[in-house]
């Protein structure tokens, strides 16, 4: 008995230390777990819950603004509601990348070709923005200038590029339209009182 007595106290003071050990790892989660919990409750502090991500924010804004400028374009131009959306997200993202007022893009397109995605000229400019593909495909990085969306936002940046070789968007809404060296000018002149008169009209639509 006594051996037996002696062998079980010899147990008990390998294993006590053990078992104190992880009573204090226990004692100590649980703490934590209880200072986490009453955050929202202790010392001012508020839990708020964010229901909706940033990312999804961002593109919730994005198509509220197609479909209000697509709106104001199809209530200026007559232009068909599905359309009329299709081109706004189109004019906006070209304007966005080109630092180019949109309304001043939407109007240039429309004194184009009046959003027609097939408009090809006697001269061979193609597409809602009228960009000639033998001028400005390679400058643009496009070899599709037929579709639509490519074309717009090669006009885009084809007027953006005009803008700054001659210093304001009246030169280069008349170098778009006659060149850079035409003397053609009161082609030019009719063209830019267009665009103006364009741009007034969508400036009108309520926003």
């Amino acid at each position: 008995e006594k051996s037996e007595s002696c062998l079980m106290r010899e147990i008990w003071k390998e294993i006590a230390p053990i078992i104190k050990l992880q009573g204090f790892i226990v004692a100590a989660v649980f703490s934590v777990a209880l200072v986490v919990g009453n955050l929202g409750t202790h010392q001012g502090y508020e839990q708020i819950a964010f229901a909706i991500p940033a990312a999804k924010h961002s593109q919730q804004r994005w198509v509220d603004e197609v479909d209000a400028f697509g709106t104001r374009v199809s209530l200026a131009f007559g232009v068909g509601d599905v359309a009329a959306r299709e081109f706004a997200s189109w004019i906006l993202e070209a304007s966005t990348r080109q630092h180019i007022d949109p309304e001043l893009l939407a109007s240039l397109v429309h004194t184009e070709s009046t959003f027609r995605k097939q408009a090809v000229s006697h001269v061979g400019a193609v597409g809602p923005a009228q960009v000639r593909p033998e001028m400005w495909s390679q400058f643009c990085g496009s070899s599709n200038l037929i579709d639509p969306a490519e074309n717009i936002y090669c006009g885009a940046q084809v007027l953006s590029h005009l803008r700054e070789r001659c210093g304001g968007d009246l030169c280069a809404l008349k170098a778009y339209n006659i060149g850079m060296y035409s003397q053609e000018l009161s082609a030019a002149s009719r063209y830019v009182a267009k665009i103006d008169r364009a741009r007034a009209q969508l400036r009108s639509m309520p926003l």
